[in-house]
């Protein structure tokens, strides 16, 4: 009973220490959520809070003020309170003495700041949300590269183990019929000693390149223990488009947004030249235990008053030669904005026509190399048979093992190229998308 008990307790703990079998989607979709998607996204939503205060600059603004401290002692000597004991400052004090100043402005009217403000701000998120969508189409192909990465090293592996195992043999072979009657030369034998020397060499750089694309693959995901599904390696099915121009390639799009976020800033700048108008109101309040309060409104009493006010007011900070001089600035760089864009855009191009041809070349690839693989196959099935009654020779074996080694690793590595092609294919269309939230 106690021994069922502990089994039972140990199969959750030995499950969870399985690695995580992951799909090519799976490994997408982790990848976005990793931490260089969400800088992105972070961007993004600094972006989002540029248009919130943006907008912010068209409601009131207030402005309070308020003290409070011990109150000067100041009597009126006569009915008017034209004359006070003192008549100028003294140590005297009595009570205290409060001050609450607001003060409200609401723009009116400001020749266009705020609304090209808004309207750059608005550029700029767009611009960002771009960005970040490029960043996911970036971590799809990577993650892409990984896992196929990581599949091929591994099917390499496992054909150059089978291989290793069937030169083994054939040169333990070649041993033995040499042993009872020498039929085999020196040079034929060291050709197999050769081959199989190659295929272990080849085994060594199939184990570590499983071994970079693995930990490229745990990064990317954010799991030391991730690992792959035992899917077959195969090609996927796609259809080869005709044409890819990257015109909803993310990258370009950003550069677009960006270029009209730079030229409402340079339109911004150029309404420095004008002033801002707005409304002005405006209410005080203060009381000093310890002053008297003049009766008249002619009296300057800064101890005992209260009032409200509304005016409309002008501002304007005349500076041209100022103004001018960052009106040049962000003209300027308006301009090389404007460059970028179409500069992104004759990259997003480029990139998609050099993603169209690299998918169509190593389509043609996994063909060719498929018919390859299983014409070298073939010759090599027969070399063996014929291996296995003493009818071959041992360079007809090194011969067909390396003509399967090279046809079957061409495969492999035509069918990674295809593969992470469609994916690139899929990025230059705009297809990966950051997460929203």
């Amino acid at each position: 009973m106690r021994l069922s008990l502990l089994a039972l307790v140990c199969v959750p703990a030995l499950a969870a220490a399985e690695p995580q079998k992951l799909t090519l989607d799976q490994v997408i979709e982790k990848a976005l959520a990793g931490p260089k998607a969400r800088m992105a996204e972070g961007d993004r939503d600094a972006a989002a809070a540029r248009i919130g205060e943006a907008n912010a600059a068209r409601l009131p603004r207030f402005k309070a003020t308020a003290f409070g401290t011990i109150s000067p002692e100041i009597r009126c000597t006569n009915p008017e309170c034209t004359d006070t004991d003192p008549d100028n400052f003294a140590f005297r004090f009595s009570g205290l003495f409060g001050s609450a100043q607001l003060e409200v402005t609401q723009p009116l009217y400001t020749f266009g700041k705020i609304a090209h403000a808004r309207r750059a701000a608005t550029a700029g998120l767009e611009a960002q949300k771009a960005l970040a969508n490029e960043a996911a189409g970036d971590l799809a192909v990577d993650a892409a590269r990984a896992y196929w990465g990581v599949k091929i090293a591994r099917e390499l592996g496992y054909m150059l183990d089978d291989g290793i195992d069937e030169i083994t043999k054939a040169l333990a072979k070649i041993d033995e019929r040499n042993a009872d009657a020498p039929d085999v030369s020196v040079q034929d034998r060291q050709r197999v000693a050769v081959l199989l020397a190659e295929a272990r060499i080849q085994r060594a750089d199939a184990m570590m390149g499983e071994t970079q694309a693995l930990a490229g693959l745990r990064a990317l995901v954010g799991a030391p223990d991730a690992d792959i599904d035992d899917s077959e390696l195969a090609a996927v099915t796609r259809e080869i488009p005709g044409v890819a121009n990257g015109q909803r390639r993310p990258q370009a799009a950003a550069a677009r947004a960006g270029a009209t976020a730079a030229d409402e800033l340079a339109a911004m700048a150029r309404s420095y030249y004008w002033p801002d108008f707005a409304l002005v109101g405006s209410a005080v309040i203060a009381r000093a235990q310890g002053v008297d309060d003049p009766p008249s409104a002619f009296a300057n009493d800064p101890f005992n008053r209260s009032g409200v006010g509304v005016v409309l007011g002008l501002q304007w900070n005349f500076e041209p030669w100022t103004v001018k001089a960052r009106v040049a600035r962000a003209e300027a760089e308006a301009a090389k904005a404007r460059a970028q864009s179409e500069l992104a855009a004759i990259g997003a191009s480029y990139d998609a026509q050099t993603a169209l041809a690299e998918a169509t070349a190593s389509f043609a690839k996994v063909t060719a190399s498929a018919d390859g693989e299983k014409a070298a196959r073939t010759w090599l099935a027969s070399v063996l048979q014929a291996e296995a009654i003493g009818t071959s020779e041992p360079k007809d074996l090194a011969d067909a093992y390396l003509a399967w080694f090279q046809m079957r690793a061409r495969w492999v590595q035509a069918v990674m190229q295809w593969n992470v092609a469609v994916i690139r294919l899929d990025r230059a269309a705009g297809a990966f998308q950051a997460r929203s939230r």
